[in-house]
């Protein structure tokens, strides 16, 4: 008898689909599309998590995480949202069917939720398709000039300072203007381009006058890989010890650009460069006061440019065709000079 009545609804949900097409499907396939997006989220969040361990791991070695791996990552936390939402109706949902789900107590209501059902596993499905990658990161360097005109004897000599196990953290000051960023760019890109002393990771990080803590845990905290949505909804005192839980098991080179006050590496998170951990801290300042309040008895000042050095400089920005257009402009340049040089000794 059983199979008598299934009989008939087959073929009386053959007759509905001849006369209405699709749009019956939401409601008689409603509970089977249901356990398939459950089943296909399930998926989703699994490689979701394997994609992101993996890009932590190599973010953890000095890599980015390419722009189309990243917006996949954000698109499944999306949806995740989304199909939790979806969800939440379901026992609701279901117990408006009847018939075996051929009817419904409430037909527009079971087909406007059975047609969200059928579109978000479709999106969920387009989703988990894409989430295979030839490639999760890449090496990034900052962008710079292979030489610095003038500076290449101050950045063998940095890294040599820098390099000394005596060494923890590392001041270079300087006046505006001299270029005490490029050289730290310069430094970056040697722990960048070579694997240097063991070290797994290089964070860069512009503070400015403004010191806001936060932000620069922040910065941090993308580089090591952490949630962006999660991070935002920590408080403070929970950031710094996540921070300094995930930085004391790895050897790191903390890269601070213009600082103009002390910066608190404790109240950031940051374990204290040792002999012992091997880290290095490396800013940059205007103040060699600042070098002082750091704890760096020893500061590097970055100086401006020799006048033959200025020269050479000059020269190849400018090209030996301008160079030669005018005979003023050699002697404005001399001038211009003179008068940097004048104001520096002051």
């Amino acid at each position: 008898m059983s199979g008598f009545v299934t009989s008939v609804l087959d073929q009386a949900f053959t007759h509905l689909c001849s006369c209405f097409g699709v749009e019956v499907n939401y409601v008689w396939n409603h509970e089977k599309n249901l356990a398939a997006l459950e089943d296909t989220m399930k998926v989703l969040r699994a490689r979701r998590a394997d994609v992101l361990t993996t890009v932590q791991r190599q973010e953890s070695e000095g890599l980015q995480r390419l722009n189309e791996v990243e917006v996949w990552l954000t698109s499944v936390e999306n949806i995740q949202n989304q199909v939790y939402d979806l969800l939440l109706t379901r026992r609701d949902e279901l117990e408006k069917l009847c018939i075996c789900g051929l009817c419904t107590k409430k037909l527009s209501s079971s087909h406007s939720y059975g047609k969200r059902v059928f579109e978000m596993l479709k999106k969920v499905e387009v989703l988990e398709s894409k989430g295979v990658f030839e490639a999760i990161a890449v090496a990034v360097e900052r962008p710079l000039p292979k030489t610095i005109v003038g500076q290449e004897k101050m950045l063998k000599r940095a890294m040599e300072h820098l390099m000394d196990h005596e060494t923890g953290i590392m001041g270079l000051y300087g006046m505006g203007g001299v270029g005490k960023t490029t050289l730290l760019e310069q430094i970056n890109n040697k722990f960048i381009e070579h694997t240097v002393d063991g070290v797994e990771i290089v964070i860069f990080v512009v503070v400015s006058s403004e010191l806001r803590v936060e932000m620069i845990q922040d910065a941090i905290a993308e580089k090591l890989g952490f949630l962006r949505e999660d991070w935002k909804q920590k408080e403070k005192s929970q950031k710094v010890a996540d921070l300094y839980a995930r930085m004391k098991t790895m050897k790191f080179v903390l890269l601070l650009d213009d600082i103009w006050k002390e910066v608190d590496l404790k109240e950031i998170g940051v374990p204290f460069p040792t002999r012992e951990n091997g880290c290095k801290v490396v800013f940059t300042t205007r103040s060699r006061e600042v070098c002082g309040q750091m704890r760096v008895d020893d500061p590097m000042e970055v100086k401006c440019l020799e006048s033959n050095e200025a020269w050479d400089l000059f020269r190849s920005n400018v090209g030996k065709i301008t160079l030669e257009s005018h005979p003023d402009i050699l002697e404005l340049f001399k001038s211009y000079l003179f008068e940097s040089l004048r104001r520096n000794q002051y």
